[in-house]
């Protein structure tokens, strides 16, 4: 995916705030107008994904059935952060939202970043350089906008007319495992010496992260959270939003996983003499070390005062089916025991525009359909991970299903938009509800 802000200004008197969650909802939605992403620009040539927000859903006519559907399932309209500059606060999607009770999830993009939690939050919510460098400008390439506030010395939080924004809920994206340590398979294979020289020889290290064990870093990583939502608290005060965040299921957690390796390695010293051994570790050798480290995070979380409301799960549908059923099972086990509702976010990047997931035979399958429309092969690929879910237990109170998307597809801006489109993604999710 799946996009970053100690004397702390308090924000002046908000004109435009959101309802606060009355209970958790089981239904939420995500859809792709992220042509406010300016860093994000996937696909050749490379290009940015559809149109903006107001322009989009600010027209209720456009999505009634779903904007109800989100209201009666006390689900969260989400809004990547870079959007709110386009948002106005006096007409279109934000008011619109508010004579709903619908409330607004913002999904912020720097926890894909190396700087630590406390420079982030000066950047995202404040609108700081970090150690004297214009990240908005390096790094998410918004440098002097006429077409919205320039985030730089304001932050992302405030909406194209100028004025402060709190989201109800507060989403961070993947920080855990992509600022970890991984491995080159075949540097470990080919390496003589013991066990912790081959690692050591094979290990490569994000630049600019910082120094220490596996665990140490882990644990770095998992306060960073907490030294972001210190600066918050700080900043919001008892308007703080609810705290959520994304977690990866797929195969990267398992080559990234140095305890696992460990693991692996003590009970067969040979196993990693093969790059092909290595890579089926998640077929062959599962450690779900994944599951642990989330109930980590959350210890930590909850211990400094933020206890996470959903952990959403970015999961890899087309790697491997059983690996990730079993993953994510664990975890609904482990978050139902915490409290913690689990998010699973129902959507497909990896596929190309003439392909669709299948859900038959008890699995997933890819399948090439030449010639027939990308956004309908999308709606059918959503609809096919659903029913998996739903056949395998992971839908129901306890789940919240967020449909939505982060690729091209559907390919849909401004008018566009309509539930009574076969392949918008409002008659996408509508399907989708209809089976909850």
């Amino acid at each position: 995916m799946k996009a970053f802000a100690a004397c702390v200004v308090i924000a002046a008197t908000l004109s435009f705030t959101m309802p606060a969650f009355a209970q958790s909802g089981t239904f939420s939605f995500a859809p792709n107008q992220l042509a406010a992403n300016a860093w994000y620009k996937p696909g050749t040539p490379p290009s940015l994904i559809n149109g903006h927000l107001d322009e989009a859903f600010g027209q209720a006519d456009r999505w009634p059935k779903l904007l109800s559907a989100l209201k009666k399932r006390h689900g969260s309209f989400s809004v990547f952060a870079a959007e709110i500059g386009y948002l106005s606060s006096s007409k279109g999607l934000l008011p619109l939202l508010k004579a709903n009770h619908v409330p607004i999830s913002v999904e912020t993009p720097g926890f894909t970043q190396v700087p630590n939690g406390e420079k982030l939050a000066h950047m995202e919510i404040l609108g700081e350089p970090v150690d004297g460098t214009n990240l908005y400008a390096q790094v998410f390439q918004i440098t002097k906008p006429a077409d919205r506030p320039n985030p730089a010395g304001k932050g992302w939080f405030v909406t194209g007319d100028g004025k402060p924004f709190i989201p109800d809920e507060l989403l961070f994206d993947e920080r855990i495992p992509g600022l970890l340590p991984y491995f080159d398979a075949g540097i470990l294979a080919k390496t003589a010496g013991t066990w912790e020289q081959r690692k050591a020889a094979a290990s490569i290290t994000i630049p600019g992260t910082e120094a220490g064990t596996y665990a140490q870093r882990r644990q770095i990583l998992m306060q960073d959270y907490v030294r972001y939502l210190n600066i918050a608290r700080t900043h919001w005060r008892n308007k703080m939003p609810a705290v959520s965040l994304h977690w990866n299921v797929n195969p990267g957690w398992a080559w990234r996983d140095e305890a696992g390796l460990d693991a692996i390695n003590s009970a067969d010293p040979n196993w990693f003499n093969s790059i092909d051994r290595f890579n089926a570790i998640v077929s062959q050798k599962p450690q779900y070390g994944c599951v642990g480290y989330l109930n980590e995070l959350i210890a930590v979380l909850t211990t400094a005062g933020y206890k996470p409301r959903t952990v959403y799960m970015d999961v890899d549908w087309t790697y491997n089916v059983p690996y990730i059923t079993e993953v994510l099972k664990r975890h609904q086990a482990a978050l139902k025991e915490r409290g913690i509702q689990m998010g699973i976010n129902v959507v497909e990047a990896s596929i190309g525009d003439d392909e669709t997931l299948r859900f038959e035979h008890g699995t997933l399958s890819r399948a090439h359909m030449a010639g027939s429309p990308p956004n309908v092969l999308y709606e059918q690929t959503l609809n096919a991970i659903f029913d998996y879910l739903k056949s395998v237990g992971l839908t129901g109170p306890s789940v919240q299903i967020r449909v939505g998307s982060w690729s091209h597809r559907p390919y849909e801006r401004g008018y566009q938009i309509s539930e009574r489109t076969p392949g918008s993604l409002p008659h996408t999710a509508l399907e989708i509800e209809k089976k909850l």
